[in-house]
């Protein structure tokens, strides 16, 4: 069932979308291509000429997430052992992470194992 007058194919005196489609159409974005970081040495698909202007930097590879990133860059694309290292890489960076947010843990536990020993050896006696 349709309304009289509704829809794309009615009159553009009845179609709210009219005065919207008269104007020219958007060129599209504009913006100035950022400079690229040189330090870094960006990971990125082959035949790829120039990284993309969105292109992030602010996580760059490292560690052994890092290592298994660039294995996986030298696989082709269409290879799902490449896609099966970047997950990888990606499980590997989060459990990188964690286990640097919890190394100050490491000399808490060897103090309170020190002295739980400690303390095990005088009830002893």
């Amino acid at each position: 069932m349709s309304v009289a007058g509704a829809g794309i194919d009615g009159a553009p005196s009845v179609r709210p979308g009219v005065p919207r489609e008269r104007r020219a159409p958007d060129p599209g974005a504009h913006w100035n291509r950022p400079e690229q970081q040189h330090d870094l040495t960006p990971l990125a698909r082959s035949g790829l000429l120039h990284a993309t202007p969105v292109f992030g930097t602010v996580a760059p590879p490292r560690a052994l997430s890092g290592a298994v990133r660039r294995l996986a860059y030298r696989v082709p694309e269409h290879r799902s052992t490449r896609w099966a290292l970047l997950l990888a890489g990606d499980k590997l960076d989060v459990l990188e992470h964690r286990l640097a947010a919890g190394v100050w843990l490491l000399p808490v536990a060897v103090a309170l194992a020190a002295g739980y020993v400690g303390v095990s050896r005088a009830l002893r006696r």
